[in-house]
């Protein structure tokens, strides 16, 4: 029988273990726990957002089939069923009747897609089987959805990366301005052609929309690349030297083991684990690239308004004059002229940042130096995470059950 000494021993390092697999999942990085589970680690994080989609669906019993006291009752016994089935899966996993379940297994995820049907079920007007399959439908492409968000972090994720960018911007700027040259010749020489207009003014929406998805699949494979690059076993850590400087404002600070310590031994990081690194890596640099692509798009509508005149684009697209007044354009009027802001004008600066973002991702991959720099910071932080990762298994994971 343990003593109590080693009982509260015990329940300590469970609460600094369950306080550092937070701050893993606040990293956008939960695949690193170790033996992720989906029932209990990943849909009772997303138990919240589906007990919300039940409760918005719980209207769903006020519908026109029912009026008066009628609506009253099948308000009434929608409640009912709602607390039932909640007391009935707790009674059947051994809980306590009103209990937050501390797994979320195969019956509370038939629970949730069954109570949707129900509800739709009891306000249909029409075909109750229907409504009730697409209530299904439904729950189950949410519970998909929260299912991926959560058990990839995605929200805190891009959390990280915006932070990563804020921090970041001033040294992008500069690397902005070191390939600056190189992205004003070749995107004023697109800005200024007349082909590029004609070929604005014909696009359908759709079309651009085609256009603009493969020039950023063309990007994310250049950042796939850099990716894959950063990625290469930053896991290991040749002593734990190294690892305490790393972890000096981490919930594991204090649990690093001196220097007489077996050195930093945490086993290779999994496929899923390696998978949520590159992906946190990808959608950092990702955001940081639309960003590029956002600021030279608007710099060059600015540029357009100011710089193109109604005659010069009536040439430049060919459109005769009937043609142009029934074309979506806004007028500004400014001193004895007016500056026109016009969909020509969005599309052909969209284009020219969709491809000065790609530009900017093949100079990221391709260039050491702006490599090095560009991602500094991020490979930084995640060393950070890999380290305190090595503390981790070494001090909790195999000290708790």
């Amino acid at each position: 029988m343990d003593s109590p000494g080693e009982s509260r021993h015990a329940h300590d390092l469970a609460a600094e273990r369950h306080r550092c697999e937070r701050w893993f999942v606040r990293q956008g990085l939960p695949h690193l726990i170790h033996d992720y589970s989906a029932s209990s680690d990943v849909l009772t994080r997303a138990a919240p957002f589906l007990a919300f989609v039940v409760f918005i669906e719980f209207f769903f019993v006020f519908g026109d089939r029912w009026t008066g006291w009628a609506q009253a009752g099948i308000f009434v016994v929608g409640l009912t069923v709602m607390a039932g089935v909640m007391a009935l899966v707790n009674r059947i996993r051994g809980r306590r009747l009103w209990q937050l379940p501390e797994r979320f297994g195969i019956t509370e995820v038939l629970a949730y897609l069954g109570l949707g049907a129900i509800f739709a079920g009891l306000g249909s007007s029409n075909a109750v089987i229907v409504d009730a399959a697409l209530a299904v439908g439904l729950n189950t492409v949410l519970l998909v959805g929260a299912y991926v968000v959560t058990s990839w972090g995605l929200l805190p994720m891009v959390r990280w990366s915006v932070g990563q960018l804020w921090r970041q911007v001033g040294q992008m700027m500069t690397l902005l301005a070191k390939s600056l040259p190189i992205l004003l010749v070749f995107s004023a020489f697109i800005f200024l052609n007349a082909e590029m207009w004609q070929v604005a003014n014909d696009f359908t929406l759709p079309f651009f929309g085609m256009v603009a998805l493969l020039l950023m699949a063309v990007g994310a494979l250049f950042v796939i690349i850099s990716v894959r690059r950063l990625a290469v076993d930053m896991a290991r850590f040749p002593s734990w030297a190294d690892v305490r400087s790393r972890c000096a404002d981490t919930p594991v600070a204090k649990l690093v083991p001196n220097e007489e310590a077996p050195p930093p031994d945490s086993p290779p990081l999994g496929r899923r684990a390696r998978f949520n690194v590159s992906l946190l890596l990808f959608v950092a640099q990702s955001i940081q690239i639309a960003l590029v692509a956002v600021i030279v798009t608007c710099f060059y509508v600015l540029f357009g308004i100011f710089t193109v005149r109604e005659s010069t684009l009536l040439q430049w697209t060919t459109l005769s004059q009937v043609t142009w007044e029934g074309s979506w354009v806004v007028r500004l009027p400014l001193w004895s002229g007016e500056l026109l802001f016009s969909r020509q004008l969005v599309l052909v600066a969209a284009f020219i940042g969709l491809f000065s973002g790609l530009q900017f991702a093949v100079s990221v991959v391709l260039d050491s130096s702006y490599r090095s720099e560009f991602a500094e910071d991020m490979t930084e932080e995640l060393r950070e995470a890999l380290a305190v990762r090595a503390v981790y298994h070494r001090t909790l994971v195999t000290a708790t059950p």
